[in-house]
């Protein structure tokens, strides 16, 4: 047994199409014209990992770092550093700094005590804007070993993508043809 479904259904469903293509077409152009624009920019979008700037930046918010130089940041500012060999990032509150020593003093906004101090060459730059949630989405989509798989799903949106708007171009030739007189 053959379903067919009726015009009002097929005009739904092709409406629904429209929308969800061009809106995924939509979103993945703007979050990549995003992430390009800041690192045109500059800047750096890092993931916090830890709660120790809670409540201002909770665990997975999205740190957005702007390179700064060290003779430009006071007291209180936001930064973020290198904290070991191993590439370890760290988003902490400067709360002293020794010119003389080229160090800053840093302490979590949820720690009960300082850092040690931070040489003004590890620096990463100073914290511009934290976006709450965003950092694990952010961190999985730029991470170096989800690449391949994270690019194949951009090029299958917008393989369908494109697709979709090819069968209903077509539909809408077929829709609009006027029959020929017979003479």
């Amino acid at each position: 047994m053959k379903m067919s479904l009726s015009p009002k259904a097929k005009n739904i469903l092709s409406a629904a199409g429209n929308f969800i293509s061009s809106f995924i077409t939509a979103a993945a152009a703007i979050v990549a014209a995003i992430f390009v624009l800041i690192k045109l920019l500059g800047w750096n979008m890092f993931s916090v990992d830890s709660p120790s700037m809670a409540p201002l930046y909770p665990v997975g918010t999205l740190v957005i770092v702007q390179k700064a130089e060290p003779e430009e940041i006071e007291v209180g500012d936001v930064i973020t550093y290198v904290l070991n060999e191993d590439g370890v990032l760290v988003t902490h509150r400067v709360i002293k700094i020794n010119a003389d020593n080229r160090t800053f003093i840093t302490k979590g906004d949820a720690n009960n005590t300082e850092d040690s101090p931070v040489l003004w060459d590890n620096m990463v730059g100073r914290v511009l804007l934290g976006i709450p949630a965003l950092g694990r989405p952010v961190r999985f989509l730029t991470a170096e070993e989800n690449r391949p798989a994270v690019i194949s799903v951009i090029a299958v949106i917008f393989v369908f993508s494109l697709v979709w708007d090819l069968i209903e171009r077509r539909k809408n030739k077929k829709g609009r043809r006027v029959p020929r007189r017979k003479r």
